[in-house]
């Protein structure tokens, strides 16, 4: 068995026409979704039946904020920037194995700043079109 190290997950969106890394991640998700369609009829026998309907995928991050990043990663201003632009970006979640390609708009945007803690933001998009999985 080889389990996947969570280390090795990266989410990337595009920042200047590249994509890069998001800068500073301490966590990344993607989260794939099917909408139901009720098929249920009276010859059901009392059971609800189903068919696929929409299919949707989200994404989320975790990073910790530094203003000062290096060019090759997203940063909050360059992440803030596609939101405010209202511009969909590029989006990649990978790990060894698996590759997650599409589009997705940045849906929220939140920074956290506790007492005497790092400075976090977490990063929320919503995918437009086609997700696809490149082995």
């Amino acid at each position: 068995m080889a389990i996947l190290n969570a280390t090795d997950v990266v989410l990337k969106v595009t920042v200047g026409g590249s994509l890069v890394p998001v800068a500073h991640s301490t966590s990344a998700s993607i989260s794939m979704n099917m909408d139901l369609r009720d098929s249920t009829t009276k010859s059901s026998g009392g059971w609800q039946d189903n068919l696929g309907g929409l299919r949707s995928y989200e994404l989320s991050g975790d990073s910790f904020v530094d203003i000062a990043t290096d060019a090759g990663s997203a940063d909050i201003l360059e992440l803030w920037t596609a939101w405010n632009a209202r511009t969909a970006v590029a989006i990649e979640f990978s790990a060894t194995g698996m590759v997650y390609t599409g589009n997705a708009f940045i849906t929220s945007i939140s920074i956290d700043a506790g007492v005497e803690e790092n400075t976090t933001f977490s990063v929320s998009l919503t995918g437009t079109g086609e997700l696809f999985q490149n082995v």
